[in-house]
């Protein structure tokens, strides 16, 4: 198996491309610590992971909040000894131009979608370089290359993804 003995944390794990890619981590042999803001579907994940034959455990994590994201990289030392590779998958869109978009909206937006990535790497990278590296993915979007004027916040927030990875 292309990942047998890693470690990976998978944030947005409780549905849609985080739950696919958390599945397939394990497939390919990774013990996989499955985030998500909402509790019981990071345990859903993990029982379909476990159904599979995979190892996983959830973690009911806002990755915008530091204490979180750091209690997130414990979980994966906690459970599995270290951390490979760390999937920033979580995120979330708000639709609106700069004229019409609450500024509570943009914050959210920013702080899921890039916030996240920042907290991530800030408590990912010291746990990898102890095992000798890692890997770190982001989710972006084409968004982050040709802007949305619909979608302002979510376009910003989605090239400032692809810099900061």
């Amino acid at each position: 198996m292309l990942l047998d003995g890693k470690v990976a944390i998978v944030t947005g794990a409780g549905s849609g491309i985080g739950r696919a890619s958390a599945l397939r981590f394990a497939a390919e042999g990774a013990r996989v610590v499955a985030a998500d803001v909402r509790g019981p579907k990071a345990d859903e994940t993990v029982a379909m992971i476990e159904q599979h034959g995979g190892v996983a455990v959830p973690c009911a994590a806002d990755v915008a909040d530091a204490a979180d994201t750091e209690r997130m990289i414990a979980t994966a030392v906690d459970a599995f000894g270290g951390l490979d590779a760390l999937f920033n998958n979580a995120g979330t869109i708000r639709p609106g131009t700069a004229v019409k978009l609450p500024p509570e909206d943009w914050d959210l937006v920013m702080a899921v979608n890039v916030r996240s990535v920042f907290l991530g790497a800030k408590y990912a990278v010291p746990v990898m370089a102890d095992r000798g590296g890692g890997a770190i993915v982001s989710t972006a979007s084409v968004s982050g290359l040709a802007g949305d004027p619909a979608s302002v916040v979510y376009s910003a927030s989605k090239a400032a993804v692809i810099n900061l990875t």
